[in-house]
């Protein structure tokens, strides 16, 4: 059975735009650190992997807004993958007010593992290993 990585957070004013809500491209920030925060949770160090040859880059987002958040709102991240093949990871991710748990956002992320030529690498298999937990039943991997 898979499961999600969650993330708590709160809106910081400097974060808004000038009609007092979340700037959109804050969003993208809040769920890049909750992928990072899920891969270094399992041991994966994107910092370290890029030293010893692989790297992790985005090759698409796609990002539905349902509602805006606003200066000290509380909200939750959270973060599964849908699919571990080849050298593609494809995650999903939503951003849910707190307490409530009203959506807010939600996202489609799609990275590829690359070595030091920019190539696309196949995962290895540690890596698969440490993020098969967060699979979702319905992914193929």
């Amino acid at each position: 059975m898979s499961k999600n990585f969650s993330l708590d957070f709160e809106v910081r004013d400097y974060e808004l735009d000038m009609y007092g809500v979340v700037n959109n491209a804050v969003y993208s920030k809040y769920l890049e650190h909750a992928r990072h925060s899920l891969l270094n949770t399992v041991g994966i160090n994107p910092a370290r992997m890029t030293r010893d040859g692989q790297a992790l880059t985005l090759s698409e987002i796609s990002l539905r807004f349902r509602s805006p958040l606003r200066s000290g709102q509380r909200f939750r991240v959270d973060v599964s993958v849908e699919k571990l093949a080849g050298a593609r990871f494809v995650m999903t991710q939503t951003i849910v007010r707190l307490p409530g748990l009203e959506l807010v956002l939600e996202a489609r992320v799609t990275a590829v593992f690359i070595d030091e030529r920019g190539r696309p690498q196949r995962i290895r298999a540690d890596i698969h290993q440490a993020l098969a937990p967060y699979l979702a039943s319905t992914g193929d991997g």
